[in-house]
């Protein structure tokens, strides 16, 4: 075949003599035939088409369907020569296709192409892989094989052609570019004035011409009067005399009244200063706003303020003595007085009490608890049975508001709010599986929560919970630990209450099923008012906004 050429591109252009020229970039495609010699593997079918009886030989006409050419070695390849094939086991050319599709494997790479005008020799069938099927066989082969796969060599190729001198006056030598003027500094004295703007001349560096240089704001000089000087200064002495004389309790202000008088003097003169101030400030601002958008976390802890008194500091441990032989000689008591407000200001007070070995033996039950955290379902089982095990040991607690609510003689939900006050009213401590240490988390909120210098936290609490018992007992708990708490009274009491949990937010909240007003999540024909109990004035419904999406809140307890 022959060469095939394909014009890319065509430019004129004008050269140093004047004479215009064209340059002709070509693509060359030079036709190659590369012959390669391997071995070949594959797979053949066919149909009897004879029976020898008298031999009792079967006889087929088949072809190859499936192969695979490996040239194992580089002179296995040659362009535009065709290989010798010393055998004379040629496998009839009849048998194959005029070009045969195989995959040729070669240093660890198959590539799928087509060999034209195949040679086959020294076909051998492997007889393990011979299947005759009623008329039809199948098998398996190896054999030599050369052919040529055939494609294009592409090169470029650029050429310079004169264009007739008749065009020569068309296109005339080009005029050599006048030099610009460059700016050398030095000014002749001459300025334009337009408005607030000024344009001064200056001389160019490498010639006698001259250049106008760019136009500059310059800011007028405010000039002040002298009697607006006197009039200011009158002003500011009669005022000092007043602020003496009439508020000598602030004469502190003094200063900072003379402060801006004197700014406001050499405003004029301070306007840039200010505008630098102004884009620094805007910046600051930007900075700001997008480093708290990328750096808001998953968790949410709302900003707590209520502390413990001195009175409420510590736990007062009680021993038990006890001639009733059926009793439990030698227990102690864990005795706590609490002193709160309902959201109406009403204080309640009192003492509550449990016993240590109960404390005790629910941290071993929670600790024995063979149950991973890789699901919500298998949170949802840790704080049932961390209820399950601590609902009947809660008498002490359950005393302290029956005598409430019986001698306040409250309503359902007045005794709800009573609750879940007390709650609040808990200063917020975050407890954590691990260490209290923040340089072994990366959650943002932990660590920035654990850098705080007033910041409390009780760690190597197995799951990150304290139980209901533990908690009354410590008085440190964070979200999880008071809704398990919560759930287990108002279960006692016989509310419909749900355990409301957020992985997305990694928040939880108490549920109560009563006709309180505010964000309510539905489950079929129950109403749960939404209620957050990590810090104290959080009302029933009231939920944050950064927490408030519905969907991503589910039920981990429901009670009824």
């Amino acid at each position: 075949m022959d060469k095939i050429v394909n014009i890319l591109n065509e430019e004129t252009f004008i050269g140093e003599d004047g004479c215009r020229y064209l340059k002709v970039t070509t693509e060359i495609k030079t036709p190659r035939k590369t012959f390669l010699k391997g071995e070949i593997s594959g797979k053949y079918r066919g149909l009897q088409i004879d029976e020898n009886k008298f031999y009792n030989q079967l006889h087929f006409d088949f072809e190859i369907y499936e192969a695979t050419v490996d040239c194992k070695h580089p002179d296995g390849f040659q362009t535009n020569e065709a290989f010798e094939v010393s055998s004379n086991n040629i496998f009839p050319k009849e048998k194959l296709p005029a070009t045969l599709l195989v995959e040729l494997a070669m240093q660890n790479n198959i590539f799928g192409i087509n060999i034209l005008e195949p040679i086959i020799y020294d076909f051998k069938v492997i007889r393990k892989l011979h299947q005759i099927e009623g008329d039809e066989v199948f098998g398996s082969f190896t054999a030599g094989i050369t052919g040529f796969v055939f494609d294009y060599e592409i090169s470029t190729h650029e050429e310079i052609v004169l264009i007739p001198e008749l065009h020569k006056e068309v296109y005339p030598a080009p005029i050599p570019p006048i030099k610009k003027c460059e700016c050398s500094d030095l000014s002749t004295g001459s300025v334009k004035r337009d408005g607030n703007y000024i344009q001064k001349e200056y001389f160019c560096k490498h010639h006698d011409d001259k250049v106008w240089g760019k136009r500059q704001y310059d800011a007028p000089v405010e000039k002040i009067g002298c009697w607006s000087m006197i009039s200011g200064l009158l002003i500011l002495i009669f005022g000092i005399i007043f602020v003496l004389a009439i508020l000598p309790a602030l004469i502190y202000i003094v200063p900072i009244i003379i402060f801006f008088i004197i700014l406001n003097f050499f405003l004029p003169y301070l306007k840039w200063i200010f505008k630098i101030l102004g884009i620094l400030f805007l910046a600051f601002f930007i900075f700001v706003l997008v480093n708290s958008i990328f750096q808001v976390g998953n968790n949410y802890v709302p900003n707590v303020n209520n502390v413990d008194t001195q009175k409420e500091e510590k736990a007062e441990i009680i021993p038990i003595k006890s001639t009733d032989s059926s009793s439990v000689n030698g227990k102690q008591l864990i005795k706590r007085f609490r002193s709160w407000q309902d959201f109406d200001n009403k204080k309640y007070e009192g003492y509550y009490y449990v016993f240590q070995n109960d404390v005790y033996s629910s941290s071993r039950f929670k600790n024995s608890l063979a149950i991973s955290q890789d699901n919500m379902s298998n949170y949802d089982k840790i704080i049932y049975n961390i209820k399950e095990n601590d609902k009947s040991k809660l008498e002490g607690l359950y005393h302290l508001f029956d005598s409430i609510g019986k001698s306040n003689r409250l309503s359902r939900m007045k005794f709800a709010e009573m609750v879940v006050t007390f709650v609040q009213d808990i200063p917020y401590a975050l407890i954590l599986e691990n260490d209290c240490n923040a340089n072994l988390y990366n959650d943002k909120f932990i660590r920035e929560y654990l850098s705080k210098p007033n910041s409390v936290c009780e760690g190597n609490q197995k799951f990150g919970i304290n139980t209901p018992l533990e908690f009354l007992a410590t008085l440190k708990g964070d979200c999880d630990s008071r809704t398990i708490l919560l759930y287990t009274i108002f279960s006692r009491y016989d509310y419909d209450v749900a355990v409301l949990s957020s992985e997305i937010y990694g928040h939880s909240l108490i549920g109560i099923n009563l006709p309180y007003e505010g964000l309510i999540y539905k489950y079929k024909n129950q109403n749960y008012v939404m209620w957050e109990t990590t810090a104290i004035d959080f009302k029933p419904g009231q939920i944050p906004a950064e927490i408030s999406n519905l969907n991503n809140w589910r039920i981990s307890l429901k009670s009824k």
